[in-house]
C-alpha cells in the first residue's frame, strides 16, 4: 500500500474528511482543504497491528462502547489502539479494529466511527489520500 509510512486524510462513504473534534472524538467534515491539520493522519510502515496518529501524535483509540476516539500519545499504546488495514485497491481500505469488527461510518450516529461491522460494504470503505505538506 503506497500510504504507509506517510501523512494521510481520510474519506469515508459520504465524501467528507474524517477529523477530530475538541471532545476527542472521530467524526466527518466537509472540507476543502486536505493540508488542515485536524484532518492529517500518519499511519505507520505495517499493515497489521498497526496504530494510527493524529498531527499532534495522539492515537486513534476504539472505546469500550465500540466509538473511536482520540487518546493522548502520551499514553502507552494498548490493543485498543492496534488495527489491520485491509486493502481493496484503488488507495481504499477497510480497517478492523482489535474487537475483530470492521470500523464503519455511519451519518445517522452522528457521523461518528464506530468498530462495529462484522463485514465490509460502502460503510467499512476509505478512501486514503496521501498528504505531501
Amino acid at each position: 500500500m503506497s500510504f504507509m509510512g506517510a501523512r494521510v486524510a481520510v474519506k469515508p462513504c459520504n465524501g467528507e474528511y474524517l477529523s477530530f473534534e475538541c471532545h476527542g472524538n472521530l467524526t466527518s467534515v466537509d472540507c476543502c482543504d486536505d493540508t488542515v491539520p485536524e484532518i492529517i493522519f500518519s499511519v505507520p510502515l505495517a499493515i497489521n497491528n498497526a496504530y494510527i496518529q493524529t498531527h499532534t501524535r495522539d492515537m486513534v483509540t476504539v472505546r469500550e462502547n465500540g466509538q473511536l476516539g482520540i487518546k493522548s500519545g502520551k499514553e502507552n499504546i494498548s490493543e485498543s489502539e492496534l488495527f489491520d488495514f485491509i486493502c481493496l485497491g484503488l488507495n481504499r481500505v477497510a480497517i478492523r479494529a482489535h474487537n475483530g469488527r470492521f470500523v464503519s461510518f455511519n451519518a445517522d450516529k452522528n457521523k461518528m466511527l464506530c468498530a462495529e461491522s462484522e463485514s465490509i460494504g460502502p460503510n467499512e470503505t476509505f478512501e486514503v489520500i496521501v498528504v505531501f505538506k
